[in-house]
């Protein structure tokens, strides 16, 4: 149940009650509702809009009834005069509603007299967290009017969620809470000495592909990784809940690197975490590699050919082995690499593969575009 009138949270406890439902020890409506609290009269939103389709919904609220939530995803996500400029507007860039659309000409709308001001609603806060060639994914907190105070406190704090936001919302679904769990990734739950309380199928199989963390005999977690050791028992030790630490670790394999989330909870996660002191999750960005090409290669404007370069580095060819599986001159790919250079602005092979990783865990500009562009010719 939302307390009303409860205390403005500061990120701290927001970040907390996010990474607590993203490890699975409290309920995602947990850190929904909680947001509401920000502004007067809150009332969060996850919502979902498939530009080609027109059709968007409410997959996530709180502060909202039922059948207000019906009649939204029914009728009034058609005639919501915020979405067109939410999808223009910069991906993770925190904006009011004024922003985007006048205030005077918000409450001409069939949107404002009918739905929102019967729910003493005039103004809000959104983000964009993800944007394609056809869906969009936003965060809002709609409110009741609101002093400037109030308003930029409520701004910085979900400016600060942001990263974490991205993070946890990869959306793989259309508005589904299921996307809000990695799909490449395994956990692992630690106590004060390093013992391995619990680990799923999916962590056994990436720690398998890493020397630099095991789990010994005993069941301690066995760390040969310098940084992350110190990482990890800075959590254990530190003072200042919660704590939230991202690292990378070398594959035995030499491929892309294993992305490591180390969580000690806060008041929020604490409480369900019984004798846990911290989580692990592991992630293997090689699998949603596929979309990191994909939206590296439709930022850039890459060409076909250009992309299946670009597929060819993150999978592991060379530029050889690239040519000869397509049936075409060494001399050819390099020239179509100089291309990917001057478009891209990135100078390395090794540049390339890695800011497709970046965006295959989410943290890459939108796409803008399809990827497939028509060779000159075709």
């Amino acid at each position: 149940m939302h307390a009303m009138g409860a205390a403005p949270p500061d990120a701290g406890e927001l970040i907390d009650r996010l990474y607590a439902a993203l490890f699975g020890e409290a309920p995602w409506q947990d850190f929904v509702t909680r947001t509401c609290d920000l502004m007067p009269n809150g009332k969060s939103v996850l919502f979902f809009h498939d530009k080609g389709s027109g059709a968007g919904a409410m997959s996530l609220t709180a502060g909202l009834d039922e059948a207000v939530v019906a009649k939204f995803n029914d009728y009034y996500h058609r005639v919501n005069p915020w979405v067109g400029h939410a999808m223009r507007r910069p991906l993770g860039k925190v904006m009011q509603a004024d922003e985007m659309l006048p205030r005077e000409v918000l409450k001409r709308s069939e949107y404002f007299q009918d739905y929102l001001r019967p729910q003493d609603i005039e103004t809000g806060l959104g983000v964009t967290l993800h944007r394609d060639a056809r869906l969009h994914v936003f965060f809002s907190i709609v409110s009741a009017d609101v002093g400037e105070e109030r308003l930029e406190h409520a701004r910085r704090m979900i400016t600060l969620l942001v990263p974490h936001l991205c993070r946890a919302f990869r959306i793989r679904r259309e508005g589904s809470a299921e996307g809000l769990r990695s799909p490449s990734g395994g956990r692992l739950q630690i106590d004060t000495r390093l013992r391995v309380v619990a680990a799923d199928a999916e962590a056994l199989s990436l720690l398998a592909q890493t020397e630099a963390l095991s789990i010994g005999p005993l069941g301690r977690l066995l760390c040969k990784d310098a940084d992350l050791l110190s990482c990890v028992q800075h959590l254990l030790t530190s003072d200042a809940p919660p704590a939230v630490q991202h690292r990378h670790l070398k594959r035995r394999s030499g491929g892309l690197p294993l992305h490591v989330c180390v969580y000690r909870p806060g008041p929020a996660g604490s409480a369900s975490a019984a004798a846990v002191s911290c989580f692990m999750q592991l992630d293997d960005p090689a699998r949603a590699l596929p979309e990191g090409v994909h939206r590296f290669c439709a930022m850039h404007g890459l060409t076909c050919a250009e992309a299946g370069i670009v597929e060819g580095l993150v999978t592991g060819h060379t530029l050889d082995q690239i040519a000869a599986q397509r049936k075409t001159s060494q001399a050819t790919v390099r020239t179509q690499l100089k291309t990917i250079f001057w478009k891209t602005g990135c100078r390395r092979q090794a540049d390339i593969i890695c800011q497709a990783a970046v965006m295959a865990q989410g943290q890459g500009p939108p796409i803008l575009a399809p990827i497939v562009i028509p060779e000159p010719g075709d």
